[in-house]
């Protein structure tokens, strides 16, 4: 009972939270930041490396027992040229903190001080960060001392990587090369324009609540009933933030005319979908990251889905336009509804279950990364069984939402459908043209889908 009442009260003082935007990209989880600093001195050429590793590549990087030693294999995969020979650094000093992340992960910070000969005035030199090539995240190099004509900004944001820009138009830079010339008579300061304080990562906060249930070992029944019913409640709040396919899923069943048991099957194939997609992307990311990264396969999902909801779109669009030149314009306007077995008809074409479950499909074919950062840390917790329970009442709990949604459309369509004032509205042109209008909305959406995450792909 002691349990109950603490988990219920977890998730009491989170909620009113829940609302709060996120201050970083919800792939913050997955991201490798590397930072290097290439100040030019008469006596050396001193390099500052910082390295932050986000919960998820942290994780990856425990499990595969690759912490011990990182600072030493960093160190190798950085280059310095001068005129066009390559330089030995020498490894002067290095740091290796393990810090709190969310969920209960750890992040890793890394920092290590090589430093280089000095060059001669004039001499050009060459820098190449070689590290964790392929990885998103926020990859900088940045030049100070005594230099000029650096290919790069001598300004860096993030205070060495320990706060990030909170604006979402700001897309992190990929830069890992850089050269200047050596120009002894010059003195380029430091500029620090770090934003202290900010948070580093951050996804839904519903994660934070999960992982605290997770870390509780054993729980008896009434405490995980009462588990499962936050984490529903929990994918429930989530799925009411931007996003989800709600939009998709109103203009699919009010264009259709959907019936409440197709709301249901709906709603159940994206808890479906959603669940397995989470299970097999955390295998990825445990087993297979040296083999297909998992932050790829993000925007490899999006692409898919949003293709399949062109293609379900223009199924639609095509079988309803050919819908109304067949039925024309309408003889009688009529309060009744047509029933739904095989004698019957309809103006606007019958809702075919393939496209119904494609739909589905596609709508949870994106695995949340608040569930899956909940399984990662089960794992980490050792209680998989626990995380697995979790998210899959997670999933429920966000195609609650969707399939909540999709009956208040249906029945209240019905409902608008039987008022006398309303007869002769539905069989306007409007109203005929509606079915074309959402299958094409939803085609739109598809689009949209897909194009974002080709740019992510990018």
């Amino acid at each position: 009972m002691r349990r109950l009442v603490v988990a219920w009260a977890v998730a009491l003082l989170v909620l009113p939270f829940l609302s709060v935007p996120a201050w970083a990209h919800p792939l913050g989880n997955f991201t490798v930041n590397h930072l290097s600093r290439v100040t030019v001195a008469s006596d050396a050429i001193r390099v500052r490396y910082v390295l932050d590793l986000a919960e998820i590549p942290t994780l990856q990087e425990t499990q595969a027992g690759q912490i011990d030693g990182i600072d030493r294999r960093l160190a190798d995969a950085l280059i310095v040229t001068i005129d066009g020979r390559a330089t030995a650094l020498t490894l002067r000093a290095s740091s290796v903190e393990r810090l709190a992340g969310q969920a209960g992960l750890a992040t890793l910070r890394v920092t290590l001080d090589l430093d280089a000969p000095a060059a001669r005035d004039g001499a050009r030199i060459d820098y190449r960060d070689g590290t964790y090539a392929g990885r998103i995240g926020w990859h900088a190099v940045v030049f100070g001392g005594a230099f000029r004509a650096a290919t790069v900004s001598i300004d860096e944001p993030t205070n060495e990587l320990r706060s990030y820009p909170t604006d979402p138009n700001i897309v992190p830079p990929d830069v890992t090369e850089a050269s200047a010339t050596v120009d002894l008579s010059a003195s380029v300061a430091r500029t620090n324009t770090g934003l202290a304080g900010l948070p580093r990562f951050a996804i839904d906060t519903s994660a934070d609540v999960l992982s605290a249930l997770l870390r509780n070992g054993p729980v008896d029944l009434g405490a995980l009933v009462a588990t499962v019913l936050v984490a529903m409640l929990l994918g429930a709040l989530h799925a009411l933030g931007p996003g989800h396919g709600k939009a998709m899923v109103a203009a699919y069943l009010v264009g259709s005319r959907g019936t409440p048991s197709q709301a249901v099957v709906l709603g159940a194939t994206v808890t479906a979908t959603h669940t397995i997609g989470v299970y097999l992307l955390g295998a990825v990311t445990l087993v297979a990251a040296q083999y297909v990264l998992p932050e790829r396969l993000y925007p490899a999902l999006g692409v898919l889905s949003g293709l399949l909801v062109v293609a379900i779109g223009l199924s639609l669009l095509r079988a309803r336009l050919r819908g109304l030149r067949r039925t024309g314009p309408p003889e009688h306007a009529h309060d009744h509804e047509h029933g739904e077995g095989p004698g019957q008809h309809r103006h606007d074409g019958p809702v075919g279950m393939r496209s119904l479950l494609a739909l589905g499909v596609s709508g949870g074919l994106l695995p949340c990364p608040t569930a899956l950062v909940v399984l990662l840390a089960a794992v980490s917790f050792h209680n998989v069984p626990l995380g697995m329970l979790l998210v899959a009442a997670f999933s429920v709990g966000l195609a609650a939402v969707l399939t909540a949604i999709g009956l208040a459309f249906v029945l209240g369509q019905r409902a608008l459908r039987r008022r006398q004032l309303l007869a002769r509205a539905a069989g306007s042109a409007v109203a005929r043209a509606l079915p074309a209008l959402s299958a094409a909305a939803i085609t739109v959406a598809g689009a949209v889908i897909a194009i974002g995450a080709a740019r992510g792909i990018a």
